[in-house]
């Protein structure tokens, strides 16, 4: 014998669902060990059980270390080894499911993991389990000793339960297993449907009192048709007088039957029957059927009131609690009034009116196209309206912005759903962007510094002033940024340079679109949002220019002109 050190650890989880794993997992497991689970979950379930991960020191039927599973007194199964070990008996991906709501799971390991004197670090194993629903109908499965339901005649399963349930004609009875004959206050409320003695057209059971309503809307008239076979205990002298079969409209007693020969159709011209079934103590007749239909008054026929409108598989005939649907023609909106409608329907009444009147169809609109930033809209199409499939197009203000579109191109139509779609069914509009280094009054003539002559305005359209530590000059890259030289911002040897970025940007004074400083001043300021300085500058070294360079981002883009243009950056 050796030393062994028991316990019973509690699963993790809910009374549902939850793990069990081996003691110490994941690391590996201690010697000379027996633990026990006892798993249970709530009436009405079963336990199913897998194994996540599991590796045990493999043994000729698991003689050594093993884990051993039972549930419903037998045993199912005794498991150990490695995943692909030859010896051992390893679990794999199987599901271990119980009968009843328990389930044992005991694990030993014995003194020693070692193979040829090397230790082996088993790591043990990791299980899941969770409740599955128990079908209790299902005789296959009962558990040993445990009684199942025996429903009369119907069992019908749900999660963690049953119920009973009768045949038409019988009631379930406060045993909720049994069922009885209660065909008392039936009441049919369809347009049209079936009833029947019961258990037909098998012998009906004595002692009967049966009471069938059939109560349907005005403008219904009831029609009683009686199927085959029809049998209903008779007295060849006396009429009817062991069971009847009696039939009443609104009070009115249209007439008592028995025997073998069907009354056929009767019209009741009501839309309130009652039929009353009674029988004594005995009889082997098999009772009788009856099809009831119901004939509808009449509602004008739907008659259209324009052009766009569709009438959804128009009938020849409508009659009362009968329908049609409208909808519109492709690009046209169902409308009530002013109201918008998503869907149509009108019910025929019983006065042989319609509920509500027909509506119209009118054409989509999809209102004003999107404003193009820097660029504008005309209408293609002669109508030059907004309505559906009309179409415009977009351009940009050229020469000094060129249009970037989607694969749909720069056509836009007005679609059904009553958006602006593009070739492509995209909404998305086009985008202007700057043309860069194409002044519309460039320099023709040889271009000199010494010997040369004063600019003219718009010859250098990217051209800005910019005043931050004093006057610098400056590059439009694109209508919101434009490229400095860092010393501009932070002068060397400056006595400002402990001044934040966001503060030079608060006071900066960027100025484009002349070339003349006094009419600069006169035309405004362009905000500074944020500037950005290279790393590389330092202001500090007077005779270091590296990386002399800054960037000035504009809290509004500029608009493009002739005197208005950003310069080109090399590719």
């Amino acid at each position: 014998f050796f030393g062994v050190i028991g316990s019973s650890p509690v699963p993790r989880g809910s009374p549902l669902f939850g793990e069990i794993r081996s003691p110490s997992y994941p690391k590996p497991y201690p010697n000379n060990n027996i633990s026990s689970w006892d798993i249970q979950v709530p009436k009405g379930y079963v336990v199913k059980l897998t194994f996540k991960y599991f590796d045990l020191e493999p043994s000729e039927s698991c003689f050594y270390d093993y884990v051993k599973i039972k549930a419903d007194k037998k045993d199912l199964g005794r498991y150990c080894g490695r995943l692909g070990s030859t010896t051992g008996n390893h679990p794999g991906r199987k599901e271990f499911v119980s009968k009843g709501n328990k389930m044992h799971l005991e694990f030993l390991s014995d003194f020693s993991n070692e193979d040829n004197g090397t230790v082996i670090p088993y790591r043990g194993f990791l299980a899941y389990y969770k409740a599955v629903d128990l079908d209790e109908c299902d005789p296959n499965n009962a558990a040993e000793n445990d009684e199942r339901p025996q429903c009369q005649h119907f069992c019908h399963n749900y999660v963690g339960g049953y119920f009973c349930s009768c045949r038409i004609g019988y009631q379930l009875q406060s045993d909720h297993h049994s069922c009885k004959v209660e065909c008392s206050s039936e009441l049919f409320t369809e347009a049209s449907g079936y009833l029947s003695s019961p258990e037909y057209p098998q012998p009906y059971p004595e002692f009967l009192r049966c009471n069938y309503s059939i109560r349907l809307q005005r403008g219904l008239s009831i029609s009683l048709k009686f199927l085959e076979p029809f049998e209903i205990d008779d007295h060849q002298q006396v009429h009817c007088p062991y069971d009847q079969l009696k039939i009443q409209a609104r009070g009115r007693e249209i007439g008592e039957f028995c025997g073998r020969e069907p009354p056929g159709i009767i019209e009741t011209n009501s839309n309130e029957v009652d039929i009353l079934f009674l029988t004594d103590e005995s009889g082997y007749s098999r009772g009788w059927k009856i099809h009831y239909t119901s004939e509808r008054i009449r509602c004008p026929q739907p008659v259209p009131r324009d052009q766009f409108t569709i009438i959804r598989d128009l009938q020849p005939v409508y009659q009362f609690q009968d329908y049609f649907v409208v909808s519109c023609k492709t690009g046209y909106n169902l409308m009530k009034g002013n109201e918008k409608l998503v869907s149509f329907t009108a019910v025929c009444q019983a006065d042989g009116t319609w509920h509500q009147p027909m509506p119209r169809c009118e054409i989509v609109n999809c209102g004003s196209p999107k404003a193009l930033a820097n660029g504008v809209f005309s209408y293609v199409n002669d109508s030059a309206n907004n309505e559906y499939q009309s179409v415009i197009s977009y351009r940009c203000n050229e020469p000094y912005y060129h249009i970037v579109t989607g694969a749909g191109g720069d056509r836009f139509t007005c679609s059904p759903e009553g958006t602006w779609l593009d070739q492509d069914g995209q909404k998305r509009i086009p985008s202007c962007l700057p043309v860069c280094g194409k002044p519309v009054h460039p320099i023709i003539e040889v271009q000199r510094i010494l010997g040369g002559k004063s600019a003219g305005r718009g010859n250098f359209p990217w051209q800005a002033l910019t005043g931050i530590n004093g006057r610098g000059g400056g590059a439009l890259l694109s209508d919101r940024w434009i490229l400095t030289a860092a010393h501009t911002v932070f002068p060397k040897g400056g006595v400002r340079n402990n001044v934040s970025l966001e503060q030079l940007a608060e006071e900066a004074d960027i100025f484009l679109g002349h070339t003349n400083v006094d009419e600069l001043h006169k035309m405004g300021n362009h905000p500074v949002r944020r500037i950005f300085i290279h790393p590389d500058f330092n202001p500090k070294d007077e005779h270091n220019f590296n990386g002399d360079i800054a960037l000035l981002e504009l809290k509004n883009p500029v608009t493009l002109g002739p005197t208005v243009l950003p310069i080109c950056l090399p590719d």
